[in-house]
């Protein structure tokens, strides 16, 4: 039973560790910030840029490229 229980433990502790950041993302347009930005849920960089691209996108503005802190 303790086994069971450290085992349990170690995996919720993990699933906290991997839990997603919140990302904050702007859009820029020849190399300037444009004002505003988007909050994104997101486990890396990478994937935060992405689904801040698509964002973007969905909402019709225009953008050259996104980077998120």
């Amino acid at each position: 039973m303790k086994k069971f229980l450290l085992v349990v433990g170690v995996i919720g502790v993990t699933n906290l560790l991997m839990a997603s950041s919140t990302w904050t993302c702007y859009r820029y347009l020849s190399g300037e910030p444009t004002g505003g930005f988007v909050k994104i849920s997101a486990d890396s960089k990478q994937e935060a840029e992405q689904k801040a691209y698509d964002k973007y996108k969905e909402l019709g503005y225009n953008f050259d490229s996104v980077n998120c802190k």
